[in-house]
């Protein structure tokens, strides 16, 4: 179903209101199949569709897990982010998800983040503001209506601090985002005191996964 998800939270994100109006319309009718426009027809396993459907059009997660987005200039965030996914796994934490923004296609990081409860945003400073596939991946994001998510945060800066800023303000405008811990702003490369900053981190997005 992972091309169902790709489907519906790159073409149909946003509408969350008008699928739950249809699926309530819908309610007590014999569906046989389902045929969007211009995506997968599903003919098997539609009660389970549509719950999925359900659930995506009310921004709920499927699942706790952690999604690790992440832009890196000279390989200093993608250090980070490692050390921090190496530090969940060692409390608990099994399912996550690592992507690199300058790499991974943007359809299947929000497919992702579409999926999963928890998300890590990592990025440096580029010219004064975001890295630019940083931005460009959260802009899609929020046009899409993305919310509802337990979110973490690292910058990077050299000479002046943007990048944090800017995942902050696009975190701020979406709705019902929780941000777990104090957000990270690394200077330039991990520090031998970065290690405490990086498992209070831990600790927070841990507790907040495994939570019964």
């Amino acid at each position: 179903l992972d091309d169902a998800r790709r489907y519906y939270a790159n073409i149909v994100g946003r509408y969350g209101a008008q699928v739950q109006a249809a699926l309530k319309k819908l309610a007590g009718t014999d569906i046989r199949m389902i045929c969007p426009l211009h995506g997968p027809m599903w003919r098997k396993n539609l009660s389970y569709l549509l719950d999925l459907y359900d659930k995506w059009s009310r921004y709920e997660p499927e699942k706790k897990g952690v999604v690790l987005a992440y832009g890196s200039m000279y390989g200093n965030t993608e250090n980070a982010v490692n050390a921090l996914a190496f530090r969940l796994g060692e409390r608990g934490v099994t399912d996550m998800r690592m992507h690199d923004v300058s790499k991974s296609h943007p359809s299947y990081v929000i497919s992702d983040f579409w999926k999963y409860s928890h998300l890590v945003l990592a990025a440096p400073t580029y010219n004064m503001g975001l890295y630019l596939p940083m931005h460009a991946l959260l802009h899609e994001a929020a046009c899409l209506g993305l919310k509802n998510r337990h979110v973490t945060l690292i910058g990077n800066h050299t000479w002046s601090s943007a990048g944090l800023k800017g995942l902050q303000e696009y975190v701020t405008g979406m709705k019902d985002m929780t941000v777990l811990g104090e957000p990270m702003d690394l200077r330039s490369a991990l520090r031998p005191d970065s290690g405490a900053a990086l498992d209070a981190l831990a600790d927070a997005i841990a507790a907040s996964v495994l939570e019964k």
